[in-house]
Formats: C-alpha cells, structure tokens, sequence
C-alpha cells in the first residue's frame, strides 16, 4: 500500500463519518463507515494489516467520536482477526460474499458492544439492544460496504508487493 494513499483514504473515511454523515441522519443511528473499513481491510489484506486497523480506526473512533471509551476498539479488533481468517478463502474483492460478511459482522458488533457494555458496569438489555439497532445498522452496512470495500480494493491494486514486507495473509 502506498502510505499518502491510505492516509488519504483513511482522512476521508474518518470525515466521512465524523462530519457529513451525521449531518443527514437521526443522530440515534448513522452508518458505521470506520467499522466496514476495518472489516473489508481484514478481509482483503489480511489479519495482520486487519487488526492494526482496527487498534487505530478504533482508538480514533473512540477518543475523537464516542462518548465511552473502549466500546469501538475491543469490537473492532476482534471483527478483524475473525475476519482476517475468513479473507483467506476469499478470492472476489467486493462480491456478495464480503456484503453477507459484513451483515454478519454488524450483528456480531452489535451483540460484542453490548457485552463492553455490561463489562463496563452499564445496563443494558441485549436483546432490546440489538433488536433497535440491527435493522437500522444492517441497512447502513449493506448500502456501503461495497463502496468501502472498492475503495479499500483500489489500494491493493495500486502497491507494489515486496516479499519480504508483506501485510497480506
């Protein structure tokens, strides 16, 4: 990967979703566009380049836009060692199989930021929990997963791949 590429990559994702987005939804729910970074990057690039980007779109989610501390980090790096197993098997970049994995993960992220939460000494009821966000938090996941995920595949058909130096698999 080109290093000024993915650092503009990652500013637009990170304005994405801490300026424009909120500007046209609800502010109770708004598309996770930082999650399905971290998610599509694992898949295509692997758990190691996954789980890097996940400690540090989480520690930005959580220091710059959320309000508890930990609640996106644990989540993220988590989806992306699971998914960085799953990205070995893949050979289509951005297909129905990574939107049926991210709809997965959604569901996955939202049961894991209830259990931070309950870890965390918070009440919170699973089931409700899940059931008030997951239609809302799977929509917004199926509509842009494959525009993050193209825009994640065009860094890998940009780099040049040194061998010894590899994030892949």
């Amino acid at each position: 990967m080109k290093i000024k590429r993915t650092i503009g990559v990652a500013l637009l994702f990170f304005l994405l979703q801490s300026v424009f987005i909120p500007l046209f939804c609800n502010g109770v729910t708004q598309p996770n566009i930082i999650f399905l970074a971290v998610l599509t990057m694992a898949l295509q690039y692997g758990k190691r380049a996954g789980v890097l980007t996940a400690l540090l779109g989480g520690f930005i989610h959580d220091v710059v836009i959320s309000n508890f501390f930990g609640i996106h980090i644990v989540v993220y790096v988590i989806i992306a060692w699971i998914c960085g197993y799953l990205g070995k098997s893949l050979d289509e970049k951005y297909g129905l199989i990574t939107w049926l994995i991210a709809l997965g993960a959604t569901e996955l992220s939202l049961l894991l930021n209830s259990v931070v939460l309950i870890l965390a000494g918070q009440y919170v009821n699973i089931l409700v929990y899940v059931w008030e966000f997951s239609v809302p938090m799977l929509i917004y996941s199926g509509i842009f997963v494959v525009p993050v995920a193209y825009v994640i595949g065009t860094l890998r058909d940009t780099e040049v791949m040194y061998p010894y130096r590899s994030l892949y698999h």
